[in-house]
């Protein structure tokens, strides 16, 4: 199963944030991922899984999340956790550079909020900057 996540996250809590619009699960996404610094995506035997039907990594607060998540064409995949750090100085750069969006936070019954990378990068800062102040 998943790694340990940095914070406990129960059934319900999980269901709850699930069911959230997918501004209000972007919005979390960004202040969970800032005060954490870290977020899951899933990963199968070839790396990072990309959503076919967006052309997007999708990324979680939480491996919880992520799990939840992890079905249909994603069943053989398993939550891994990205520090911030790699996230912002690796992954998004490469995104951006293969022609990748993000999917920020999805559910099992919605994509997310598709953003692109400099997108991703530039909420990331902000929220950093407000947990600094």
């Amino acid at each position: 199963m998943a790694e340990p996540a940095s914070w406990e996250l129960g059934e319900e809590e999980t269901r709850q944030l699930l069911a959230l619009s997918a501004a209000d699960r972007a919005a979390g996404f960004f202040q969970l991922v800032a005060d954490w610094e870290e977020a899951w995506g899933l990963v199968d035997a070839q790396g990072w899984v990309v959503a076919a039907a967006t052309s997007a990594l999708p990324l979680w607060p939480h491996a919880h999340l992520a799990a939840a998540c992890a079905r249909g064409p994603w069943s053989d995949t398993t939550p891994q956790p990205i520090p911030l750090d790699e996230l912002t100085a690796d992954l998004l750069p490469q995104l951006a550079g293969d022609g990748l969006r993000v999917a920020v936070f999805p559910s099992p019954d919605d994509p997310g909020l598709l953003l692109s990378p400099g997108e991703v990068e530039e909420r990331l800062e902000a929220e950093l900057q407000l947990g600094g102040a």
